[in-house]
């Protein structure tokens, strides 16, 4: 037994030692490998780590170009902004820069044509073998944005023109479904087609939710849920709005469009907006703990109410200053100023109006003195890492010195209530309001730093660019949108439609460090640090 067991394992070695020559005869006829190379066997993500990172398929991206601004008044929210965050996505997402297309345009005609080229095109060559990657086209289609909608920034969501020339429509319909059934993927920001079911629908800014977010913040900072009726919070609602147009001649076309105006004023956007804002700050003026220093608004007041505080702001802030002292002017002659204790000015282009205004009037302070949350010498030494910056203070509202710290903010009872005005002299209420704005105007964010305006808001870019990407990468590789908390199904038309959407950011000055600086969108400089 022990010599056959032996015998056993002196055949098994000469086998195993067969088996080796062989390998090593084989080896020998092919090329040699170097030193940390791989042989061909060795698994290709070990071997290739970039080439295997890549993900296949192309994108292109089709965007209007930037609206034209007013002045140095420049919200930051542009298309030209966008563009590089959305590339820059994309490549974090392993996309190669070669498979990125963007074009940008000026009008829907353009933009139609533009596209078209590219959809032709893309199916010539896989016609002629010469391309079989899928493709998503990013589109925003182009809209003819009026002045007020501008002041905005470029990411208004709206439909497609119902006036857009009807070749250039069409033409951009046509399009869409022509790479649609050609197996692209279709991803819409913005604004809506007609007719057009996209995988993706990239919501932006709306008129609802940025009147929505404003009063949201406003509520929290003046502590509305501490007012009472006997004490209530005076705010005032600066609403711009495009004036009729009375220019046209054709009587018939004016009756055609009285019929339809009452549907379309309720559509508009100043209407949508204050719809947004009235959702928040209805119920406080209804119950008294919140009123109206002009008395445009009432207890009884609804969404429906908005034009009462509609105004057009015309093209520079004077038309905005003239509306506002209108509104804080005292009918009885007297020299005092009128209590308002917030302004919601809807956007930053409004709120430089105000700002000026309020110093001619001479009131005096700056919003972080109401309800404090943050000093001024806290808000730059944070911005700073705690450096002097020998900045001179903003005015310090007139309290009593015995109301107020070295910061010049209140330590009195009168917090409690929800105002700051407590304090002041029944005849000079002077106190500087907070006051609200959107868009993060370049040449606002000083005002922040400095207290004059309480917040202003934007889109949160590198977020929604971030999301895309993932969204377009998915679609190429996986053929379907990827599920993401952003990403929901909702009923367009009777259709499911998937929508994206991110809530806006607001910025004040604890936060704008954090949300505009350390983020890149705005440099320490255009803070004024």
């Amino acid at each position: 037994m022990k010599k056959t067991g032996f015998a056993r394992h002196l055949s098994g070695l000469l086998a195993l030692l067969a088996c080796l020559v062989i390998v090593a005869s084989t080896g020998a006829c092919g090329p040699a490998l170097g030193k940390g190379e791989q042989s061909p066997s060795a698994p290709q993500s070990l071997a290739t780590p970039t080439a295997a990172a890549e993900v296949p398929g192309t994108v292109a991206i089709f965007t209007p170009s930037d609206g034209i601004t007013l002045s140095q008044h420049t919200p930051i929210n542009k298309w030209a902004a966008l563009i590089p965050e959305l590339k820059a996505a994309l490549s974090k997402e392993h996309l190669s820069s070669k498979r990125i297309d963007a074009y940008t345009s000026g009008n829907l005609e353009d933009q139609s044509k533009e596209l078209q080229d590219y959809v032709v095109n893309r199916l010539s060559e896989r016609k002629a073998g010469k391309s079989s990657e899928p493709t998503t086209l990013v589109v925003a289609p182009m809209t003819s944005p009026d002045s007020i909608t501008r002041q905005y920034g470029d990411y208004i969501s709206k439909s497609l023109d119902a006036d857009a020339k009807d070749k250039a429509r069409s033409r951009l319909v046509s399009s869409l479904r022509l790479a649609a059934g050609a197996g692209m993927h279709v991803v819409l920001m913005a604004n809506q087609v007609p007719g057009i079911q996209p995988d993706l629908f990239v919501q932006l800014s709306d008129a609802r939710a940025i009147g929505q977010m404003q009063a949201e913040k406003l509520a929290s900072k003046l502590e509305l849920d501490k007012a009472s009726k006997d004490n209530p919070c005076r705010i005032e609602i600066l609403l711009p709005n495009r004036p009729a147009d009375a220019s046209s001649a054709d009587k018939g076309a004016e009756a055609s469009r009285a019929e339809q105006g009452q549907q379309e004023d309720q559509n508009s956007f100043p209407a949508q907006a204050f719809a947004g804002i009235w959702q928040v700050l209805g119920p406080y003026f209804k119950d008294g703990r919140a009123d109206s220093p002009s008395g445009r608004l009432q207890a009884d007041s609804t969404e429906q109410d908005w034009q009462a505080v509609a105004f057009d702001p015309g093209k520079d802030a004077s038309a905005t200053g003239k509306e506002l002292a209108s509104r804080l002017s005292m009918n009885d002659g007297a020299k005092s100023h009128t209590e308002v204790d917030g302004i919601l000015a809807m956007n930053d282009f409004i709120v430089s109006g105000v700002v000026s205004e309020l110093r001619d009037l001479g009131y005096r302070g700056s919003s972080a003195d109401v309800n404090p949350e943050i000093s001024i010498s806290g808000i730059m030494g944070s911005m700073a890492g705690r450096q002097d910056l020998h900045r001179q203070r903003v005015p310090k509202p007139a309290h009593s010195p015995a109301n107020q710290n070295s910061t010049g903010s209140q330590t009195d009872s009168s917090q409690a209530t929800g105002k700051t005005q407590e304090s002041t002299s029944s005849d000079d209420h002077t106190a500087w309001p907070i006051i609200s704005g959107y868009g993060a105007y370049v040449d606002n964010i000083p005002q922040i730093v400095d207290g004059q305006q309480w917040m202003t808001g934007l889109e949160d870019r590198l977020g929604l660019a971030a999301d895309i990407a993932k969204a377009c990468v998915s679609l190429n590789s996986q053929g379907k949108v990827p599920a993401m908390d952003t990403i929901q199904t909702v009923n367009q038309d009777g259709k499911q439609v998937r929508r994206l959407s991110r809530p806006l950011v607001a910025v004040s000055a604890s936060n704008l460090k954090a949300t505009l600086i350390d983020t890149g969108y705005i440099k320490p400089a255009d803070a004024g640090l």
